[in-house]
């Protein structure tokens, strides 16, 4: 009974990762009690937009002196999950005084937070700042509130144990950038969001139209062998195959046909006279 219990949870895994395919993760945590993340996390969502509206154009969340948004492209919530309950994000979560983890949300085809940055600014009069993980900015002013926008390295084309050691250094990264703002605002509230880029966008991108067009009017000079490839490698299969076995074989079959003779050679039966039989 266990057994098939356990063959049944195996077989729904597929079905599980195929559902959660199209949604990324959005974490939150503050170092004070915040009522945005308390009142967002009893809430469903549709999108990640709409999420990130409730946590950051609440009123609650211009109580901090810092907002710091952190977006990854191509961050899954198997990411967060893989890593070691000692990793640096852990410990934060574990010590933080008020949390919020959104694992499975419809995923942004764009960056979040790049129309959302500048609507918290100005409803929280805070001055947007831009801020890579890593770097020794100064420009950060404890009497005044900001919006920092960090944008982490993206998490495109990488698997398995690589994306877990990416995955690691990352957080590395990311969790000493966090405390170096801390130091200048302790009062702070930090949203992080995963997003992933659509196909229809890739191709839609001015690099990939540019190749199109160009693609387009460089055609090729010379005669037709210049400009179109005739022979195939499947044309060339199926000509190898129809020549090379299915006319032999339609070919011996012909053959047989035709060495077939009749058993009756039209001889006339022994003892038998044909002038008597018509003068009967």
């Amino acid at each position: 009974m266990a057994r098939s219990a356990l063959y049944f949870l195996l077989t729904l895994l597929p079905a599980a990762s195929y559902a959660y395919s199209g949604t990324a993760p959005i974490v939150a945590w503050s170092s004070h009690s915040s009522n945005a993340l308390s009142l967002a996390s009893s809430a469903g969502y549709t999108n990640s937009v709409t999420a990130l509206e409730d946590i950051l154009l609440n009123g609650a969340a211009c109580q901090h002196d810092a907002i710091i948004l952190v977006d990854q492209k191509g961050l899954h919530a198997s990411d967060l999950r893989n890593l070691p309950s000692s990793s640096e994000l852990a410990q934060t979560l574990n010590s933080a005084v008020s949390t919020l983890e959104l694992p499975y949300v419809p995923r942004s085809v764009s960056n979040p937070f790049s129309n959302l940055a500048g609507a918290v600014a100005e409803r929280c009069g805070a001055r947007v700042v831009t801020h890579a993980p890593g770097s020794t900015d100064s420009s950060f002013s404890a009497k005044e509130k900001h919006v920092v926008c960090v944008e982490m390295p993206a998490l495109e084309g990488v698997e398995g144990a690589d994306r877990r050691k990416v995955v690691a250094e990352h957080d590395s990264s990311l969790s000493s950038a966090i405390a170096t703002l801390a130091e200048t605002f302790p009062s702070h509230l930090v949203v992080y969001a995963g997003w992933h880029p659509s196909l229809y966008a890739r191709q839609s991108s001015p690099f990939a139209s540019n190749l199109t067009s160009t693609a387009a009017f460089a055609t090729p000079s010379g005669g037709i062998l210049a400009r179109y490839q005739l022979l195939t490698p499947g044309l060339i299969l199926a000509l190898a195959v129809g020549f090379f076995i299915l006319v032999p074989i339609v070919l011996m079959g012909v053959s047989a046909l035709a060495s077939i003779q009749s058993p009756l050679q039209g001889e006339a039966p022994k003892g038998y006279i044909a002038s008597e039989k018509k003068n009967q």
